[in-house]
């Protein structure tokens, strides 16, 4: 096997780890809401959306993500994923002790609401597993970032769009596998036992991230060798006829990753580039419409379709479970056919109707929400295949870390804003009792901002030429 597609392999499952805590307590939200008598912890939908959108409070309120990036493009890719991985970690463990060493009777009052985000009057526990949870949200986005440049860096004229799409393949696999089996773990040893579970899988990702940064070591140090050896030998060459001069001593280079200069200048062409923003507005809008329906999708179906949370959880896998094949097939789309801007159309067009199918009144039997659920699975795949593939093609190499640190901090204020919306709306309007209407309705409009915008992107590109409807695979590359 090529050291690129084992280095795949190694940052795409550190980065599967992550998305499995991500989505750990996402099918148990029920349980958590459930009374403490019944073993639940009492959580109120309130609660839980601020917990669900506190994973991105750190990133957008203290700016984590843009001086995430800027570590990445200044101090490079080993620094900053040890740094990122290692944060995942203790998030997670913060998120572990709330939940199992604080009661939840106890209350807090908290001043500051931000405009009625916050509530002002909240468990403790769930203070303090928003404050975890928010630390490895810092964690698991720059370990993002960082992995999309590390994918970048090995697969750049190779199978680029493949290479992301099985790696947000191995992504959806983490999300999966927390939705089927964070239950059943749940249900025999207790809803901690489910977080527990995850920080382990955290120690063993950054384990895995510290055999990559030796390998990527290795690699560029081969790098470096070669191309002193190839300078030497081409003035070796040149001057051989010459007895009276010397060939100059190659001065070993730094070992400081190559790409990763870095200038505050390069600012200023990011926030002057349409297309870039154009991307930047559609991950967050069409992930503000998928992400937070899934932290809510388990107990929409139990209220909607009358299903049990258990089964709910599994309905809910098929759209991760779905992806993990069809991402790479589209990815290998993108790579040998192109049309990446109107697999993004297609994908957002795609999630918008099921969407709007799920806030008709129609549409109350179980097989049906598994359709729906395969036909999320099918834009989730489709519009992440094709979108940060993208990027490289916008922005240049080494400003591509800082690009995608601002990508994340506009998508994490609606992954933020998104779930604490819906909560509050959950618990305002008692939507439960009426399918989850106007959730729905919600998510909708968010897909229709996503659908817009990449009508935008289409004719952009055909007047930038940015490429994003030609292939990735170069001609001459093997």
């Amino acid at each position: 096997m090529k050291p690129r597609w084992i280095t795949l392999i190694l940052v795409s499952t550190v980065m599967m780890m992550g998305y499995v805590f991500w989505d750990i307590a996402s099918p148990i939200s029920t349980t958590l809401k459930a009374p403490i008598e019944e073993g639940g912890m009492a959580w109120t939908s309130v609660e839980y959306g601020f917990y669900a959108g506190s994973y991105s409070i750190f990133n957008i309120f203290m700016l984590m993500l843009f001086f995430g990036g800027v570590i990445l493009d200044y101090m490079g890719i080993r620094f900053t994923g040890i740094l990122a991985t290692s944060m995942m970690l203790l998030g997670a463990a913060v998120n572990y002790y709330a939940l199992m060493a604080i009661s939840p009777e106890s209350q807090v009052h908290i001043g500051f609401t931000l405009f009625g985000l916050i509530p002002g009057q909240m468990k403790l526990q769930v203070l303090i597993a928003a404050i975890g949870f928010g630390l490895f949200g810092v964690g698991c986005d720059i370990t993002g970032i960082t992995v999309s440049k590390i994918v970048t860096k090995w697969f750049t004229g190779h199978e680029l769009a493949s290479a992301m799409g099985l790696q947000v393949a191995m992504a959806r696999l983490g999300t999966a596998s927390a939705i089927s089996f964070s239950p059943l773990i749940a249900n025999s040893f207790g809803i901690s036992a489910s977080v527990l579970a995850g920080v382990v899988l955290l120690l063993i990702g950054f384990m895995l991230f510290l055999v990559y940064v030796f390998m990527d070591k290795k690699r560029d140090e081969a790098v470096l060798s070669k191309h002193d050896t190839a300078l030497d030998l081409e003035y070796r060459g040149t001057d051989s006829n010459d007895g009276d001069r010397q060939a100059p001593v190659v001065q070993k280079t730094d070992t400081k990753e190559p790409n990763d200069d870095f200038s505050f200048r390069d600012f200023l062409f990011i926030l002057r580039n349409p297309g870039f923003w154009l991307i930047a507005f559609l991950c967050v809008f069409f992930y503000s419409s998928m992400r937070p329906f899934m932290k809510f999708a388990t107990d929409i179906l139990i209220n909607k379709y009358g299903v049990a949370e258990t089964t709910a959880g599994w309905i809910v896998s098929i759209l991760p479970y779905g992806t993990i094949v069809l991402t790479p097939l589209f990815g290998s789309i993108y790579d040998k056919i192109g049309r990446g801007a109107t697999l993004m159309l297609i994908g957002s067009s795609i999630v918008t109707a099921c969407h709007l199918f799920m806030s008709l009144p129609i549409a109350s039997a179980p097989w049906m929400a598994a359709i729906i659920m395969l036909l999320h699975g099918v834009a989730f795949s489709i519009v992440p295949s094709a979108l940060w593939p993208s990027v490289p093609k916008i922005v240049p190499l080494k400003q591509l870390g800082t690009a995608y640190s601002i990508i994340y901090y506009v998508q994490n204020i609606g992954l933020m804003v998104v779930p604490i919306y819906i909560g509050m709306l959950i618990d305002d309007s008692n939507a439960s009792s009426n399918g989850c209407s106007l959730p729905m309705l919600s998510f909708t409009l968010l897909g229709v901002a996503a659908v817009i915008i990449c009508l935008a992107l289409i004719a952009l590109d055909r007047k930038k030429d940015f490429g994003l409807e030609r292939p990735n695979i170069k001609k001459s590359s093997k």
